[in-house]
This record gives C-alpha cells, sequence and structure tokens, in this order.
C-alpha cells in the first residue's frame, strides 16, 4: 500500500529530476577548448609523421647503411628522436615544435655517436662482460650528460648551473634501473647491425616509462 505524496516530496522529486536534467545538458554539452583540440590535431599529426618515416627507415634499415654506414643510424634517431619527444607532449597535451626539432638533432647526434661506441666496443672487447661494464660505467654517463648539456643550452641558455647537475644525477640514477638490462640483452642477443634500432625501440619503451613516471 502506497503513502499519499505531500507536496514537499513532490517538489523535492520535481528538484532532483530538473537537476538531473540540468547535469545532462552541461554533460550533453561538454566540449574540448578549441585550442586544446587544434593541439592533439597537431600532435596526431605529428605521431603519425614520425611513425611513418621512423618505420620506413627501420625496414629500410640495411639498404640505408650500404649507401653510407653512419647515414643510417643518423636517419633514424633523427626521428625516432622526434618520435619520443612527441609522444611525451602527448602525455602532457601540450605541443611545442621546437622541442620536437631539438630532439631530432639529439637523435642525430645519439644515432651516430651511438654507433661508433658499439664498433668501438665490440673491435676492442671480446668479452661480453667486458663490453657491458664498460658501456654502462663510461658509455651511458657519457652520453647522459651530452644530453643534459645541451638540453641545459636549449631551455636555460646555461650549462654548468645546479640544477643541471641535480637533473644529470637525477636521470642517470633512473636511466640505471633499466638501460643495464637492455645492455646486456643487446650486446648477448643482437646481431651488431641492429643494436641501435633496437636502442630506438628501447628508448621509446623508456620515454613511455618516464612519461608515466612524471
Amino acid at each position: 500500500m502506497s503513502l499519499p505524496l505531500t507536496r514537499e516530496s513532490i517538489e523535492l522529486n520535481d528538484l532532483e529530476k530538473s537537476s538531473a536534467s540540468t547535469a545532462y545538458k552541461v554533460n550533453d554539452n561538454y566540449h574540448l577548448h578549441p585550442s586544446s583540440k587544434h593541439i592533439l590535431k597537431r600532435l596526431y599529426f605529428a605521431l603519425i609523421i614520425e611513425a611513418t618515416i621512423s618505420l620506413s627507415i627501420y625496414y629500410q634499415y640495411q639498404k640505408i647503411a650500404e649507401i653510407n654506414p653512419m647515414l643510417a643510424p643518423t636517419l633514424l634517431g633523427c626521428f625516432s628522436g622526434a618520435l619520443a619527444q612527441s609522444i611525451n607532449q602527448f602525455s602532457r597535451k601540450k605541443f611545442k615544435f621546437s622541442k620536437i626539432i631539438e630532439f631530432m638533432i639529439w637523435g642525430s647526434i645519439n644515432g651516430y655517436f651511438t654507433v661508433s661506441w658499439i664498433n668501438l666496443l665490440m673491435q676492442r672487447f671480446e668479452n661480453i662482460v667486458y663490453r657491458i661494464l664498460v658501456d654502462q660505467a663510461v658509455g651511458a654517463p657519457t652520453f647522459q650528460l651530452i644530453f643534459n648539456i645541451l638540453n641545459a643550452l636549449w631551455d636555460h641558455g646555461e650549462v654548468f648551473t645546479k640544477t643541471t647537475r641535480n637533473a644529470y644525477f637525477k636521470s642517470l640514477k633512473y636511466s640505471y634501473c633499466y638501460w643495464p638490462f637492455f645492455s646486456i640483452f643487446s650486446f648477448m642477443f643482437i646481431p651488431q647491425g641492429m643494436m641501435f634500432p633496437c636502442n630506438c625501440l628501447a628508448n621509446l619503451i623508456w620515454n613511455l616509462i618516464l612519461s608515466r613516471l612524471t
């Protein structure tokens, strides 16, 4: 048996319906800000272009290397560096073209000298353990230092500052939680000619991890 509705309960019921209707209209009319949509379009475009070029270079890596052994890693480093930066920017929903250009420059430098470093390790050390130890004791901090110096110059116009030092040691500490494992896997199982392409893939994964951590 139902009780008759009082005037107060009727008004309360109408108020709840009105609130629900208003909330529905607010949700129904919610849209991204035009500037946010514009940023997302730029990021999607950048990601598609960079991923397409990086994959094309990866699949044609050996053919490009036959033209010039250092051309293939330089190109792959350039565009995979841009892709890694765009992934970071996408996670933050911010687009900065100048930063992508900076990472293309860094990727080119990193590609050229990483392959030179790998070749040096393979020639000088026959023992895999020595290769891994030298790579992590000398190569890892050196390449990290070069990156932090370039990044400090681009962002602040200065190099030897307290902020740069702190950033260097912090990033080096994080990198030692990831890169030694890749170094072991790389020198033990990956052919020399494909070490750098695999390094680029590992770098993309590392950037995804960093984007989640930060």
